[in-house]
């Protein structure tokens, strides 16, 4: 029975994610606490079995990789465009709190239906299942048992949407925090399974090498 295990990890927390401002596509660098995150993941990774790793672009995914791989001989990341966050337009680099004040009417109708409505010169939802959906089809073309895919918040979901054959709406139920870990397992027999989602002892005890991710 083939087996292949999917580790869906968000990268650090940058300056942008603790002022609650929308990110997007904008090239926003991890804090120094972002940076400290993602050494604790590697410390996570660290020994575990043959893997690759993928990212996203963007400079707060790509470096949150980087340390990662640095704790893995042998391991670099591969570079994915279809991983960055999803575009938010004109709401790129602008509050959440300020959006909802001056632009009330399209800020409730896209927290209300963000799958119906669009950010300002955003992307559609329909526009980025398709490109997360191709680039999983690609990683998992690949032979190796474990991929890890360090990405973002809107991606992460996406992903787990994707694989487990979600709706879209399930989408917004799940938590994912800067530099969290969560496992899909895929089976030939089974089919897809949710191992563990949103993973963030690491971070929330500043490291723990020794401990496992669930099994």
């Amino acid at each position: 029975m083939v087996k292949k295990r999917i580790y869906l990890v968000r990268h650090g927390v940058t300056e942008w994610n603790r002022q609650a401002r929308f990110q997007g596509r904008s090239d926003v660098p991890l804090s120094e606490e972002g940076r400290r995150q993602a050494g604790f993941v590697a410390q996570r990774f660290q020994g575990m079995g043959p893997f690759q790793v993928h990212t996203s672009p963007l400079a707060r995914a790509y470096e949150t990789a980087v340390i990662l791989c640095s704790l893995q001989p042998g391991v670099t990341p591969q570079v994915h465009g279809g991983l960055s966050e999803m575009c938010f337009g004109d709401w790129e680099g602008r509050v959440v709190g300020e959006i909802r004040t001056s632009d009330p009417e399209i800020y409730g109708q896209w927290r209300l239906d963000p799958f119906g409505s669009v950010p300002p010169g955003g992307e559609t939802f329909s526009e980025l299942y398709a490109r997360v959906r191709d680039v999983l089809d690609t990683i998992l073309e690949n032979d190796c048992p474990a991929n890890v895919i360090v990405s973002h918040g809107g991606i992460v979901r996406v992903a787990l949407a994707t694989l487990l054959n979600l709706p879209p709406s399930a989408m917004w139920r799940m938590r994912i925090g800067n530099c969290s870990v969560s496992c899909v397992e895929l089976s030939e027999e089974w089919g897809p399974s949710l191992v563990f989602l949103n993973d963030e002892l690491h971070v929330l005890t500043s490291g723990c090498k020794a401990l496992p991710f669930p099994s």
